[in-house]
């Protein structure tokens, strides 16, 4: 994953949880510009100190990483969809969605087809 989404992620978090960004990094035991630089994508979080991040929100690595894989999900979807005007739209539409049909199981794309044969009667 990427430096900028984990940052990303915990800004989140730290603002869910109604926390000053001075506040936060003296729990987590360092400086206030070096959470900026980790918010911004621009510092590496180590490991312990992700742990220490996890920690103060109660929420395990594994629950961190679960969360921020939902997120990557939601911006690219989002981002894939966000060029609605372009002349290509269409046609990058239907590449972005071949690529995610391509990876799929044969379980996953015959839900998907019977997802979008009973949609397609309405």
């Amino acid at each position: 994953m990427s430096d900028l989404l984990i940052g990303r992620l915990i800004k989140e978090l730290r603002k869910k949880n109604n926390m000053t960004m001075v506040d936060f990094a003296k729990k987590i035991k360092i400086s206030q510009p070096s959470l900026s630089k980790i918010e911004s994508g621009r510092q590496e979080v180590s490991f312990s100190l992700l742990e220490a991040i996890c920690h103060e929100f109660g929420i395990s690595r594994s629950q961190f990483f679960q969360i921020l894989e939902r997120d990557s999900i939601y911006h690219q979807t989002s981002s894939a969809l966000d060029f609605e005007g372009s002349v290509d739209a269409n046609k990058e539409i239907e590449r972005k969605i071949g690529e995610i049909v391509s990876k799929m199981t044969f379980e996953q794309k015959r839900a998907l087809y019977i997802f979008l044969f009973s949609s397609s009667k309405e």
